[in-house]
């Protein structure tokens, strides 16, 4: 029987959670750290960021001196070992030492970052941007230490704890995927082949920013521009008054004015010269056609030195889906809904275009626009009227709603703490049961000229979860750019892309503060398998689609009247087989540049016909500026999106339908949200859904006509 998300009781007289770690045959006993550890941190005060004494001189000069004791206690542990080794327990002499180190340098780093973000005055980009990178360096120490590997790699881990499990295996994994096994030769040529990746990669990077910027266009006629909204007339504007115009087009607003731009050639121009970033189109030296060939190979050769079949076959280590082939099998399995349903929305979007005065044949560049077009006939849903729908503060109290009704959390406004900006509120989360909370959550929401812009926002785990920080609650920041609001009659309206990233994130956050474990390693999204990372931001996500949480976080900020619809699904779904099969392409392709030994032009020729309806252009040459894969981390592990979509499907189904909603609450949160990375994702899912994961749930609901 299905039960409404919302129809959830609160305030229930129910036992205390107890979460204890027991090993084989004996219960372990773990010390007490002293509640004034942190306070030893001069930026925080009482277990929060003491906002109103810190300056940028004491943020740099304390991250800096974490960061020389972070190094000096690696170095420490290091000679221990080659001096005491047969005297030494791993938690108590290795771990042990190193999370005292790692929790310090992660909550200072965490706070700076975050000043970094909200405020570049506090914190500048040249006073940040040094000690980021020296951070990163320093993290990976311990990861890079061969005293520290072999330590782990010889120790009897039967008798310890499922979370001490988890922390020695991602020490061998990281260790394994460093070089740490081989030999003096042979981890000699694979640090050659890490260094020139790392250089190949950089160079790649800058190559499609560079060439990204070259395409510019100018538009001086209003008509074309009448129906664009003011947010992207603001960013194209070359004059104080964005209504006047001239407008620049640049590759930065692609997506936005893909949809808006009613001029044909125009949409033509730009999405082609997205697709020729970096290509023989440009000059010779932005060209990464043989800049891609050559980190594939030094990528095929690393995964030889280290014994793999190929660098996917290698990536294959810290993924839920466990091997390329069941990747493969599975995303195959719904190409084959997806594709003929592609086949058929395309032709209902010919026809719709033509119907609305369209002559020719939908392209590639068409999409976009006639998508937008037909969403308006079909649903009465223009995202720039339905803004008004969606104030801001009615979004973010329904959603604090939602989730603690989903959860039996109970969420409250700290008004008494200080914070960076009037914007930013601070949000204590608690047991409904109990007065001592067990996280907090900075939430700031609107852009301003002085704060980092990002599209999607961020999350900053500012005080991790770690029992070395001491019995204070973890902290993190929600940092977004939703637009200010104009006055207060005008509140800040938000799109319904906007509502999907704030539920999206404030999952996010919510993995980040209440997983319930020992150890940073395993803390939060720490270790936690990449394509399972976003299954609790799309689970959020889904809660769009009950009508009760959709009422419960829009109506008209003037007039208050009820939003006229009441599941989103089909409108933030509109498409899915075009959408789906674009997904599947983009990861299998991926998968394939990272397999093959085919030249990259050959593998897309070979790949476009069985994943697109519409052709592939004969100057399309969309791999030559494909960062996610080739150079920005992402790589073999572009399918984690569709993925942690597919499982996040099931276990919201099983959700929505469990008949007991404060135990199917309960549950969700003492495996999804409590486990961290100290359970592997495949264990998590199958303690909280009690099978294996299966894409039935993502077919039904994606494609409901075709699937029995």
């Amino acid at each position: 029987m299905a039960v409404s998300i919302l129809g959830r009781r609160l305030g229930l007289n129910r036992p205390q959670r107890l979460f204890q770690q027991i090993r084989t045959g004996y219960i372990v006993l773990l010390p007490e750290i002293s509640p004034e550890q942190l306070e030893q941190n001069p930026l925080y005060k009482g277990g929060f960021p003491d906002i109103e004494n810190i300056t940028q001189e004491k943020c740099v000069t304390t991250l800096g001196k974490y960061l020389l004791d972070f190094e000096h206690g690696v170095r420490q542990v290091e000679n221990d070992i080659v001096e005491k080794q047969n005297e030494l327990d791993l938690f108590d002499s290795i771990v042990e030492p190193l999370e005292e180190y790692g929790t310090k340098l992660e909550a200072t780093w965490g706070l700076v970052k975050a000043l970094y973000v909200v405020d570049k005055k506090k914190m500048p980009s040249e006073s940040y941007l040094s000690l980021h990178d020296r951070a990163r360096r320093a993290r990976s120490l311990k990861y890079n230490s061969r005293h520290i590997h072999n330590f782990f790699k010889n120790y009897d881990v039967g008798k310890l704890t499922e979370e001490e499990q988890r922390v020695v295996s991602k020490f061998l994994v990281e260790g394994k995927l460093n070089g740490l096994n081989l030999d003096d030769s042979n981890r000699a040529a694979f640090a050659e082949l890490t260094l020139n990746l790392a250089n190949e990669t950089a160079n790649f990077n800058r190559r499609v920013k560079v060439s990204s910027q070259k395409y510019t266009h100018i538009i001086e006629d209003p008509i074309v521009t009448r129906d664009f909204p003011e947010d992207l007339l603001q960013t194209m504007s070359l004059s104080k008054d964005p209504y006047k115009g001239p407008w620049r087009v640049n590759l930065k607003i692609l997506d936005k004015f893909l949809q808006y731009c009613p001029d044909r050639k125009l949409r033509w121009n730009a999405w082609l010269a997205s697709r020729q970033v970096a290509s023989n189109e440009g000059p010779r030296e932005l060209n990464n056609s043989q800049h891609l060939e050559k980190i594939r190979q030094i990528r095929r050769d690393m995964a030889r030195v280290l014994g793999y079949e190929s660098f996917a076959h290698m990536s294959m280590e810290t993924k839920m889906a466990g091997s390329v082939e069941n990747i493969k099998n599975t995303l195959g399995k719904i190409l084959e809904i997806a594709r003929p349903h592609q086949e058929k929305e395309l032709n209902s979007l010919q026809s719709f275009a033509e119907e609305s005065g369209f002559n020719g044949t939908l392209e590639l560049w068409d999409i976009p626009f006639w998508e937008r077009k037909q969403k308006i006939s079909l649903y009465h849903w223009d995202d720039q009227k339905m803004k008004e729908f969606f104030p801001y503060e009615k979004v973010l109290n329904g959603l604090i709603k939602t989730v603690s009704s989903c959860f039996n959390l109970k969420i409250e406004e700290a008004a008494d703490i200080t914070t960076w900006h009037p914007d930013c509120k601070v949000y204590k989360i608690y047991e409904v049961d109990n007065v001592k909370p067990l996280a907090a959550l900075y939430i700031d929401p609107f852009r301003r000229s002085n704060k980092l812009f990002t599209e999607v926002g961020q999350v900053i785990p500012m005080r991790p979860k770690a029992r070395a920080l001491g019995p204070s609650p973890p902290v993190a920041a929600l940092i977004l750019n939703f637009p200010a609001p104009q006055s207060p009659k005008q509140p800040s309206l938000l799109t319904l892309k906007d509502v999907n990233m704030l539920f999206s994130k404030f999952g996010e956050a919510l993995q980040q503060v209440l997983s319930v474990v020992n150890y940073l390693e395993v803390s939060g999204l720490n270790n936690v398998e990449w394509d399972a990372v976003n299954i609790v931001s799309n689970f959020m996500a889904l809660l769009l689609t009950d009508p009760e949480v959709v009422r419960e976080i829009s109506g008209h900020y003037n007039t208050k009247e009820t939003i006229p619809v009441s599941n989103f699904a089909p409108i933030l779904g509109h498409m899915p087989g075009f959408h789906v099969c674009n997904e599947i392409y983009l990861a299998n392709l991926d998968i394939n540049l990272h397999t093959s030994k085919d030249f990259w032009l050959s593998i897309v020729k070979n790949m476009w016909p069985e994943y697109f309806c519409l052709p592939l252009h004969k100057d399309d040459a969309h791999p030559l500026s494909f960062t996610p894969s080739i150079s920005q981390g992402m790589s073999c592990a572009v399918y984690s999106k569709l993925w942690s979509k597919i499982l996040a499907t099931d276990a919201f189904n099983t959700f929505k339908a469990d008949p007991d909603p404060n135990n199917i609450g309960d549950r969700f949160r003492d495996t999804f949200l409590a486990f961290g990375g100290s359970c592997h994702s495949s264990e998590v899912f199958r303690r909280f859904q009690g099978r294996d994961a299966t894409p039935e749930a993502f077919l039904a609901t994606a494609f409901p006509d075709s699937v029995e």
